[in-house]
């Protein structure tokens, strides 16, 4: 082979300037193992070119490169697929030496496109290179690169939609998106002067390439990017390779429209079940159609799908995609089939047209089957069966309070987060079906019924269709709290009223009796330090009464714990959740008092109400929320205003009062208007006339109306002190600054003052200088006092200037700081008279502006008039 070598340069270099050939292709990689591929070029090139290439080279991208022989054919001549088209495979493997985080490309290149491509300038002479590029990064694993199912070669009629879709198929299930990019050339770099041609778009989700009405005939080439995209277990992507198609659409004259493909866009199927649609192809000028399709469901080795194709008919073609997949396909991404549909026109001038059409399939694994929740202690033991799946690697369960009554539609896979079902752990491994749920060693809720879902995971992040939902409640062997009520909102005199549900399933063999409650306490100070503060000796008595405590500024806690009484048998039997009061607190503002509260109860509580007191001192009722918050409106400032909260809830078992009632604490507060008011919109308008800045200002209507003074703010430097310059009673909306003397430039803002001395200052709104210094272009300096000097126009804001005078020879003869110029049509030098004529002048205006001075730059012509008889200078 090293013989053969020059050979072949020398024949590249031969063919290199007037060969044509190489009209598309791509590069695709099998993981073999380890760190070993497989390459397989793929080119399309001009059959009986004197550029055929037996042999090409393929570069590693790790500094190596091989020369391949062409496999395909019966002797490895290739294999003419098309009229004009040449198919050419060239397969070879290779190992690297260490993986590499930033990945490898490889690539080829060969001397020399087709000649003639419309959107490649001078194509026989630009090199045709194509690459792929992988990923040994640890996300990537071996991952092999897409499959391309439709050749990227193909016709398009002239002022007709154009359809072209590669039908990729990624083995290893992973996600595909697609993008238009430059053809590339020689070294891959993107090819001077191509252009994707106008109309050209691609669907970067389906891959379907759509050129609205080619308006050119000839060759033209498209770069399609397809890139893979591996999910991560925190459900974001990372790209871990692409593939570069170069593909060549020749757009021919013709009079036809496409066919059109109708079938379902997605669906989804369980494995096991079967998932049956039928796909048409219909010609709208009902010439024959032929439908075929394409995709990673019939590439399958177990149990592929099935498509009779092609179908051939006239006016309408049709066929059934049938597919039961099985557990190895069950994958996070949908597969996807692309259904393409060829038209046949009649007469040699009316070329065939295709429509495509992409549906997506998601395989989802069976849900678990035969779930089961049983109450051990103050945990629930939950249990499945086995997934039929060997796939499975382990499981997820979820967990709410209550069932939902969820139905999953076909494509719901897993728990959605809408049921209101929460993940709360997994059990890993195939034959790891039963979890114990103990609320992460804090022990479940008394009272609730717990409900379960559990989906089955696979490795690529998939997971099964939920279980049926299934429930369990903790045994009822201790007492239930109910009720933790204010009574009364005193510092040193109030109370509480406590209640609680006795027990109904006392194992009365090990906890043989005689019963003690004893009710224990705790304040926010420290609320897991439980004092007691009473003790009941019958299991009947469920109601406690705290009295001379302050409920007005603290929060307190209860806990019910039972203990077996019986001699020499002492022991507590266990406590009960504990539960708080609502304690509320309450903010003042603007017209209204905004409360919250907090409570820690173990039942639900499903709403509040509020009340506020009347003047009798009784409350009223004035509104509910869910939430743990609620603003009373409309209230006069500076008067205090009252409230209690009372909440309503349940437990979700049977044989517990219900609704549960409890107040809050009463609190007072006094409505204060601490809110500011809100900014005003400047406008400023410039009187350069009058040299006067005119401003106005408005606020949302939204705004609350409650300002009581306008403030204008000004400063005539950016950046400089804002100080108060005017000020009046609202409603007051505009202000006239000026006339102004040393500048027009300045920045302003609006102070807006309500009733409580809240302030709120605009955006500073900044103006420039009326540039208003012009100079004439013509001047007669005659000596009759008209006319008779160059001056400029009336102007202000001028510091001072530079301007100098040239004649038609270059020559200065005048020049000035002079803001007035006040030239007289002399020569400088001479003092002789100017004669007449056209005069060029320069000039650097230095205007007072927001930044101090800042110059302008003016040039111009002035011509020079006097009257007959002056002599020249």
């Amino acid at each position: 082979m090293k013989k053969l070598l020059p050979l072949v340069f020398i024949l590249f270099a031969s063919f290199g300037a007037q060969a044509t050939h190489n009209r598309a292709g791509e590069i695709r990689i099998e993981f073999i193992g380890g760190l070993t591929i497989r390459a397989i070029v793929t080119t399309y090139t001009v059959p009986d070119s004197p550029a055929d290439r037996p042999f090409l080279e393929v570069r590693w991208g790790d500094g190596n490169m091989d020369t391949v022989v062409r496999s395909n054919g019966t002797n490895g001549e290739g294999v003419v697929i098309f009229t004009g088209v040449q198919k050419n495979v060239y397969i070879s493997e290779h190992t690297y030496a260490s993986s590499s985080f930033s990945g490898y490309t490889i690539a080829m290149e060969d001397p020399n496109r087709n000649g003639g491509i419309l959107n490649i300038p001078n194509s026989v002479n630009v090199p045709f290179y194509i690459e792929t590029h992988i990923d040994f990064g640890p996300f990537s694993g071996s991952s092999s690169t897409p499959i391309l199912l439709n050749p990227p070669i193909d016709d398009a009629c002239f002022q007709r939609i154009y359809e072209h879709n590669p039908g990729a198929f990624d083995p290893d299930g992973d996600s595909l998106s697609y993008e238009l990019t430059t053809c590339l050339g020689e070294g891959g770099i993107p090819i001077d002067g191509y252009t994707i041609p106008p109309g050209a778009t691609i669907d970067a989700i389906t891959g379907t390439l759509t050129w609205d009405s080619p308006q050119q005939q000839g060759e033209f080439n498209f770069a399609i990017k397809i890139i893979e995209w591996r999910r991560l277990e925190d459900g974001s992507y990372v790209e871990i390779g692409f593939t570069i198609r170069d593909m060549q659409v020749t757009v021919l004259p013709c009079d036809n429209n496409p066919p059109i493909v109708h079938t379902i866009d997605e669906i989804c199927v369980g494995v096991g079940d079967t998932l049956e649609f039928l796909v048409q192809a219909w010609d709208p000028d009902g010439d024959p159609v032929t439908l075929t399709g394409t995709g990673g469901p019939l590439e399958q080795t177990v149990s592929p799908a099935t498509f009779n194709q092609p179908v051939a008919a006239q006016d309408t073609a049709e066929s059934t995609f049938r597919w039961i997949p099985q557990c190895d396909h069950v994958q996070l991404q949908p597969y996807s089939m692309t259904f393409r549909a060829e038209d046949d026109p009649p007469g040699n001038n009316n070329h065939e047209l295709v429509d495509y059409h992409t549906t997506f399939i998601t395989v989802v694994g069976p849900a678990p089957e035969n779930p089961a929740a049983a109450p051990l202690g103050n945990s629930i033991q939950l249990n499945w069966d086995q997934s039929p799946c060997v796939e499975v690697e382990g499981y997820k369960i979820y967990r709410r309070v209550e069932e939902y009554g969820f139905i999953p539609d076909t494509c719901e896979v897993g728990v959605p987060a809408y049921t209101g079902y929460q993940f709360i752990g997994s059990a890993t491994g195939l034959t790891s079906t039963a979890y114990l749920d103990d609320n992460g060693g804090a022990g479940l809720t008394l009272g609730l019924e717990y409900c379960y879902m559990v989906v089955a995971c696979f490795p690529d992040g998939s997971v099964s269709y939920a279980s049926e939902e299934f429930c369990a409640e903790l045994k009822r062997d201790l007492p239930i709290l109910t009720n933790v009520s204010v009574r009364n909102t005193d510092v040193t005199d109030g109370s509480m009223y406590v209640a609680w549900s006795k027990p109904t399933e006392l194992d009365t063999i090990q906890v043989p009796g005689p019963y003690e409650y004893r009710v224990m306490r705790s304040d926010v100070a420290n609320p897991s330090n439980f004092q007691l503060v009473e003790t009941y000796f019958d299991l009947n008595d469920t109601i406690f009464v705290d009295t001379l405590m302050n409920t007005q500024e603290l929060e307190f806690n209860y806990m019910i714990e039972l203990f077996n009484d019986e001699p020499g048998n002492e022991f507590s039997v266990g406590e009960s959740d504990p539960a708080s009061s609502v304690f509320i607190s309450a903010i003042g503002t603007d017209n209204q008092i905004q409360l919250l509260w907090n409570e820690t109860v173990p039942w639900i509580n499903d709403t509040f109400q509020v009340f506020r007191q009347l003047p009798d001192l009784t409350f009223a009722y004035i509104g509910e929320t869910i939430e743990q918050t609620y603003i009373d409106t409309g209230l006069a400032n500076g008067i205090e205003k009252c409230y209690r909260v009372q909440s309503i809830g349940r437990y979700s078992i049977d044989g517990v009062v219900q609704p549960i009632l409890n107040w809050s604490q009463e609190i007072c507060t006094i409505p204060v208007d601490s809110i500011p008011p809100c900014k005003q919109d400047i406008s400023i308008q410039s009187d350069c006339e009058e040299l006067i800045n005119n401003l106005t200002w408005t606020q949302l209507p939204e705004c609350p109306d409650d300002i009581v003074e306008f403030r204008v703010l000004y400063t005539p430097t950016f950046g400089g002190n804002l100080q108060i310059i005017s000020s009046h009673q609202a409603p007051w909306a505009q202000f006239e600054h000026g006339p102004l003397e040393n500048t027009m430039a300045g920045c302003y803002a609006i102070a807006a003052v309500d009733s409580f001395q809240n302030v709120t200052i605009s955006d500073t709104v900044c103006v420039a200088n009326c540039s208003n210094y012009e100079l004439p272009n013509v001047f007669t300096p005659g000596g009759d006092s008209y006319n008779d000097f160059f001056n400029p126009f009336p102007y202000a804001f001028v510091e001072s200037i530079d301007i100098k005078i040239y004649n038609r020879w270059g020559l200065k003869i005048f020049e000035s700081t002079n803001p007035d110029i006040l030239w007289d049509g002399t020569n400088k030098d001479t003092k002789l008279n100017c004669s007449d004529g056209v005069y060029y002048y320069i000039c650097t205006v230095n205007e007072i502006g927001l930044t101090g001075v800042e110059p302008r730059n003016l040039h111009g012509f002035i011509q020079l008039l006097r009257n007959p008889g002056q002599g020249p200078n």
